[in-house]
């Protein structure tokens, strides 16, 4: 390989998606812990009580977007080992309290801004996968079928492999129980 192709190919090398958030300075202020972007401000109620740091990702968007903010969601995790990208909104109410066309626009220009970056930073989004989370407070399933839980809620089913590799509409219990297994050394109590 001659000598600028060689700096070619390193100049363009693909970037992960942690080293970009890293490696800026205007995203320092917006590492915080999951328990800080689990707050419900109006109510002054955590959801979630972890001290994992994460990216406040309302608090990037204001960075990016200083005098109009987009709809986004609140917490970015992002895991460079398996390859996979939280994006979490935390409603501190009932799934029937929830408005579809405001989680669904969190989504659509969450996930924009989020593609932004990617592009501006040369992640190739294809080698991650993408999960959007929506964890609201627990509801009695008075049926007691759990499969019932596990239904995709706020009409978003549609952005299943199309925006998102994955869509998780749950409460807060199950969000709790998952976030265990996942993080092991960092439960969300």
């Amino acid at each position: 390989m001659r000598p600028l192709t060689k700096w070619i190919v390193r100049f363009y090398k693909v970037a992960e998606l942690s080293y970009v958030f890293k490696n800026h300075s205007q995203y320092d202020e917006c590492i915080e812990s999951l328990k800080e972007t689990s707050k419900d401000k109006e109510n002054q109620q955590y959801l979630c009580e972890s001290s994992m740091q994460v990216y406040d990702f309302d608090c990037i968007v204001k960075k990016i977007y200083p005098h109009k903010q987009p709809s986004s969601y609140d917490s970015l995790i992002i895991d460079e080992n398996k390859k996979i990208v939280y994006c979490i909104e935390f409603k501190n109410q009932l799934p029937s309290q929830i408005k579809n066309a405001n989680i669904q626009k969190k989504l659509t220009n969450g996930k924009e801004v989020l593609d932004n970056i990617c592009v501006k930073g040369n992640v190739q989004k294809k080698d991650y996968q993408f999960i959007y989370c929506v964890v609201h407070k627990p509801v009695q399933n008075r049926y007691g079928n759990p499969l019932l839980d596990r239904e995709i809620k706020f009409e978003l089913k549609a952005y299943s492999g199309n925006c998102f590799d994955s869509i998780v509409t749950n409460d807060i219990n199950f969000f709790k129980n998952e976030f265990r297994k996942e993080f092991s050394k960092e439960g969300c109590k």
